[in-house]
C-alpha cells in the first residue's frame, strides 16, 4: 500500500502549544476542503500545493517511517502529521500505523514525545487513534466549510481530556469569533483553545482584544512563527 506524501522535513513547530519545539513534519497530500473561498474572498490555506490527492510522491509505510527516523535519529523530536489532510481516505491508515510504530519504539526506549501529533481539519473523525494527540481545526463560518465539521470530535476531545490536545479556531471576523464562543459554551471541550487570525485579513491586535474581553477557557492567541522567521515558504 502506498500513500501520497508531499514532503517530510525537520523544522520547528510554528504554532499552538508546541510552538518552537523541534519537529519532524510529515505532510500528506489531498484535502477535500477549500477554506476561505467565498464570493470575493480568497482561499486561505497555508499549503494549497498539497490539496490535490495526486500531489507529492507515492511512498510505502516503511519508506515513510524510514524517512522519519533518518531525520530523528535520537528519537527526541515531536512527530507531526499534517497536510493536506492526514486523516482523509487511506491517509488515516498510514497515520494509524506510523503513530503506533513510533509509540511502541519510543515508549519501550523511554523517549520523549511518544505520541505523534496530528493536525486535522475537523471533518474527519479523530476516534480510534489512541497513540496520537490532536491539533483539531474547527472551521468557522468565514471559512465556508463549517457544514463539514464533525461535532462528535468536540465530544471526543472532552472525553480524552489530554492536556496536549488543541482545538484551533482560525478567525476571519467578529462573526467567527462569536461563533467560537458559542461552540465552547455548548460543548465545553475542556482542552487547549487556539485563536489564529486569517493571515493578511484580520489584524492580530483586534483578535487579541476580543480574547482579552471574552477570556475563553484555556484559550490563547497563536500566531504562526514560521511565517515570521522564514516567510511563506515550503519545507520550513
Amino acid at each position: 500500500m502506498e500513500g501520497r506524501i508531499h514532503e517530510i522535513y525537520d523544522s520547528l513547530s510554528g504554532e499552538g502549544t508546541s510552538t518552537g519545539i523541534p519537529t519532524v513534519f510529515v505532510r500528506f497530500a489531498g484535502c477535500s476542503l477549500r477554506c476561505g473561498l467565498l464570493e470575493n474572498k480568497k482561499l486561505w490555506c497555508d499549503t494549497p500545493y498539497a490539496l490535490g490527492p495526486k500531489q507529492g510522491e507515492a511512498l510505502s509505510f516503511d519508506q515513510i517511517l524510514s524517512k522519519i527516523l533518518e531525520l530523528d535519529k535520537t528519537e527526541d523530536r515531536q512527530i507531526l502529521f499534517t497536510g493536506g489532510e492526514p486523516l482523509e481516505g487511506k491517509n488515516r491508515d498510514f497515520v494509524l500505523f506510523l503513530s503506533n510504530s513510533i509509540y511502541k519504539k519510543r515508549k519501550t526506549n523511554d523517549k520523549p514525545f511518544p505520541l505523534s501529533r496530528v493536525e486535522t481539519n475537523g471533518k474527519e473523525s479523530i476516534e480510534g487513534l489512541e497513540h496520537c494527540v490532536f491539533s483539531l481545526d474547527y472551521k468557522l463560518p468565514g471559512s465556508g466549510m463549517e457544514e463539514h465539521m464533525n461535532l462528535e470530535n468536540l465530544q471526543i476531545l472532552r472525553k480524552r481530556h489530554n492536556y496536549l490536545d488543541e482545538l484551533k479556531f482560525v478567525v476571519r471576523d467578529g462573526i467567527d469569533f462569536q461563533r467560537s464562543i458559542s461552540l465552547l459554551s455548548e460543548f465545553s471541550p475542556g482542552t487547549n483553545v487556539l485563536y489564529t487570525p486569517v493571515f493578511g485579513e484580520l489584524d492580530p491586535i483586534e483578535l487579541a482584544e476580543w480574547i482579552k474581553k471574552e477570556n475563553p477557557p484555556k484559550a490563547r492567541l497563536s500566531l504562526q512563527i514560521h511565517k515570521v522567521i522564514w516567510g511563506e515558504k515550503k519545507g520550513v
